[in-house]
């Protein structure tokens, strides 16, 4: 379910987020949030271990690709990213699981846009021209992904919220407050 709409009358929660010196702003993922995948890569290979050693070979073969799977995520998400999403008055810096940090420009946000999908939260950052990203991407899963959000949301750049280390509605409050400064400044 997307929801284009910003409710100034939600009830607002207390910011922990503090600002840096310059003025930008960093979010951090979420190192507990994190364990949960590490949980997750254990019991694939605990489940694949038993498979294994009852002699179903495929099933335990599959386990054990899901076990891969996850914890090359868990361990890329423990070890290498750390600031998630920084915001400051001239761009949007997003690191994503998959692929290199995208900068995003103030003058090519055109919104945002709160997605929830059963129980995860994303932010979408709705640009004004989505296919002209695609046509710089030269990674192919990362081209895949940003194809694949921009024909379901209409944007190649979705921040999950679940992971960070701020609440969704601080951080979506955060970003509409930046841009409605640089609205302000008549830069458009």
């Amino acid at each position: 379910m997307i929801s284009s709409n910003y409710n100034e009358n939600e009830t607002k929660i207390k910011s922990h987020l503090k600002p840096l010196p310059d003025g930008s702003y960093e979010i951090y993922k979420n190192e507990i949030k994190s364990f949960y995948y590490v949980l997750i890569a254990f019991i694939f290979a605990i489940i694949s271990i038993y498979f294994l050693k009852s002699g179903y070979r495929v099933i335990g073969n599959i386990f054990l690709a899901g076990f891969t799977g996850v914890a090359l995520i868990a361990l890329k998400m423990v070890l290498f990213k750390k600031t998630i999403l920084t915001i400051n008055d001239k761009f949007i810096f997003i690191t994503p699981l998959v692929g290199a940090p995208e900068q995003v420009l103030w003058a090519d946000i055109t919104g945002f846009n709160e997605i929830r999908e059963k129980r995860s939260h994303y932010i979408a950052v709705m640009i004004n021209d989505p296919e002209s990203v695609l046509e710089i991407q030269t990674n192919k899963l990362v081209y895949k992904v940003m194809h694949h959000n921009i024909k379901l949301y209409g944007t190649p750049y979705i921040i999950q919220t679940d992971t960070l280390s701020a609440h969704r509605r601080e951080i979506l409050d955060l970003l509409h407050k930046f841009q409605n400064e640089y609205l302000e400044k008549g830069v458009l």
